[in-house]
């Protein structure tokens, strides 16, 4: 017990200091005089604690009768809570997408289509007057929206959690925060349920409970990712069930929040290929919600100034891999006389195929049990996390709730490496980004692809016979 509340007190720090210190990183300061590297330090330090303490403190208490568990899952819970609770007083650290997701509740909740005008566009004379209204409401929040000059790139489910927040209490951080809680408290439910089913103890759940990046990303910088993991699990939990059908309609909902989830669609109707009526009524059902998710999106357009078009096309920050492969791509199309064929674009291509084959090749044999279930999603989400174009911290959350069904070291490793990624504040800040770009990447993802490579080794090796 004592060592879960040693590493339980340590959590609660650090949601404090993080709360305390986050003022220092406000609109009112120049990213120059913010403190990053104590920051970086912190977190890189949390993310040690993390991964080195608590993975074998699971482990010790695996023994422990049910009475000692049950009183450990309620610290756990409670700690927790306590934590993501302190950390609706901070300010979001060095990260701005709530802004975003302010002006998009407010335009979704006036009735208007959040993809037909930019935040730019909305605050010109040319707007509809319901628009320039909406932007005279925002105040600051319509002047710190990143990117304002694209529309937005969040699909229709997360709009609806945006305007969720909105109708809570307009313009506020604090009702966008109580919609995280609820979606991550709801995370953790299914976790505990996918762990009975799986038959793995419910301890494994404070991997993804007192993660220091989970808290960071989510409570802090307040990123939609809550959203997301909660309805990918439930179409895990319904599919571990052999409810395919509300599985498949569960991942529409999840692809409707974002677009990745479709990836587990070859997953989740594999036990429906020996039942053509139901499968057919599962792809119908899937397919009908895709396309009505689809259809504001493309009613707004899909110009130079949607943001799903230019995130396809430019984003891929704070990658090692993705900025090699497309200097690659570059050679090739300039060796088949095609200079002007866009790169971005181009590279991506073989990225989908590969994510896309493996979601298929995991299919193919059929499922044995919800443990297997979690084995094949734990790949595929892994794949899609160390193959992806962009992988910031947030990203990384994707596997997070995953850890408590196949702790690889390599994505323990991931907590105390990614929060390097504010280090590109930094060197943006003194001049020189490409110390980031070119060094810090490599920090980030190299030791975490060592990691996996040798882990997969002896686990390799392990398996043989003697």
């Amino acid at each position: 017990m004592v060592g879960w509340a040693v590493l339980g007190l340590l959590l609660i720090a650090f949601a404090i200091a993080l709360t305390a210190a986050s003022p220092r990183f406000g609109y009112d300061y120049d990213v120059a005089e913010m403190p990053v590297p104590t920051l970086v330090a912190g977190l890189v330090f949390a993310g040690l604690v993390f991964c080195f303490a608590l993975p074998p403190l699971i482990a010790q208490s695996l023994n422990a009768d049910a009475a000692a568990v049950r009183l450990f899952m309620l610290a756990i819970i409670v700690v927790g809570l306590v934590a993501r609770l302190t950390l609706f007083a901070s300010e979001p650290i060095l990260e701005d997408d709530y802004q975003r997701y302010l002006w998009d509740g407010a335009v979704t909740t006036s009735g208007h289509n959040p993809y037909e005008l930019s935040p730019y566009a909305a605050r010109q004379p040319y707007a509809p007057n319901a628009f320039g209204s909406i932007a005279e409401e925002a105040g600051p929040v319509a002047r710190r929206i990143n990117h304002p000059e694209l529309k937005t790139v969040y699909p229709p489910v997360a709009q609806g959690a945006f305007a969720l927040a909105h109708i809570l209490k307009p313009w506020s951080l604090t009702a966008w925060r109580t919609v995280i809680l609820v979606c991550d408290i709801a995370t953790l439910i299914l976790i505990a349920l996918l762990l009975s089913a799986t038959g793995r103890s419910p301890l494994w759940a404070s991997l993804y409970w007192w993660n220091p990046l989970v808290l960071k990303e989510l409570f802090n910088s307040a990123h939609m990712e809550a959203v997301l993991l909660s309805l990918v699990l439930m179409t895990l939990l319904l599919a571990a069930r052999g409810r395919q059908i509300f599985a498949s309609t569960s991942l529409a909902f999840a692809a409707g929040a974002k677009i990745w989830p479709v990836l587990f669609l070859p997953l989740i109707l594999r036990p429906l290929t020996e039942q053509k009526r139901s499968l057919v009524a599962a792809m119908v059902i899937f397919g009908g919600l895709i396309l009505l998710w689809a259809t504001p999106v493309l009613l707004g357009g899909l110009g130079a100034d949607s943001g799903f078009a230019a995130y396809l096309a430019k984003w891929k920050t704070s990658s090692a891999l993705f900025p090699v492969l497309e200097r690659v791509m570059a050679t090739l199309l300039n060796a088949v006389n095609l200079p002007d064929v866009p790169t971005g674009w181009v590279t991506r291509i073989p990225i989908a195929l590969v994510l896309g084959g493996l979601a298929l090749a995991l299919s193919i044999k059929p499922l044995r049990d919800a443990n297997d279930l979690m084995g094949r999603a734990s790949i595929l989400v892994a794949a899609l996390v160390l193959l992806s174009p962009a992988q910031f911290p947030w990203y990384a959350v994707w596997f997070a709730p995953f850890l408590a069904f196949r702790p690889w070291f390599g994505f323990l490793l991931l907590t105390v490496t990614v929060p390097l990624y504010y280090m590109y504040f930094y060197f943006a800040a003194v001049g020189e980004p490409q110390v980031f770009k070119q060094y810090v990447v490599w920090i980030i993802w190299v030791p975490v692809w060592a990691a996996l490579i040798l882990e997969a080794v002896r686990k390799r090796l392990g398996a043989r016979p003697t």
